[in-house]
């Protein structure tokens, strides 16, 4: 690795958008008084700070901004921009490090189209969410298809 005796090129990758690579799992912090570490210490064995929140090293840090990320969020949005006539979202997060979700979309917008161009519309109507969704899952199904399903 050509930085690998540069401690500090990380920062260099990080800044040119590229990854730290898990070699990279110190972080430095600099401290008043020993008594600042001893609660992080006790939260997490790895840790890091991220946008003011202590965050387990590899754990992405939760949606920070004015508006909550949540179940709710995503089935309303999902329901206005593809028209949808059902949706079901569920918080998958549980004790997970970083938020995730499971989405059932109906829509008419999805006729005559496979699968793939029918993901990438959900995709699209999230694109703003999905940086900060650690895992998602979807299912996405005409009007027709879910009639069907509910019958079995």
């Amino acid at each position: 690795m050509a930085g690998a005796k540069n401690p500090d090129c990380w920062k260099a990758r990080l800044l040119e958008g590229g990854s730290t690579a898990p070699t990279y799992a110190l972080v430095r912090a600099e401290v008043a008084s020993p008594a600042e570490v001893a609660p992080v210490r006790a939260q997490s064995s790895v840790a890091v700070v991220l946008a003011g929140v202590l965050t387990p090293l590899g754990c992405r840090p939760g949606w920070h901004t004015a508006m909550e990320l949540s179940a709710e969020y995503l089935r309303e949005k999902l329901q206005r921009d593809l028209e949808a006539e059902h949706v079901e979202v569920e918080d998958t997060t549980l004790n997970r490090c970083a938020c995730s979700f499971r989405v059932l979309v109906v829509s008419a917008k999805f006729e005559g189209k496979p699968l793939l161009q029918r993901h990438r519309l959900v995709n699209a109507c999230l694109a703003e969410e999905l940086p900060h969704i650690h895992a998602f899952e979807q299912k996405t199904l005409t009007p027709e298809q879910w009639a069907r399903e509910r019958q079995k």
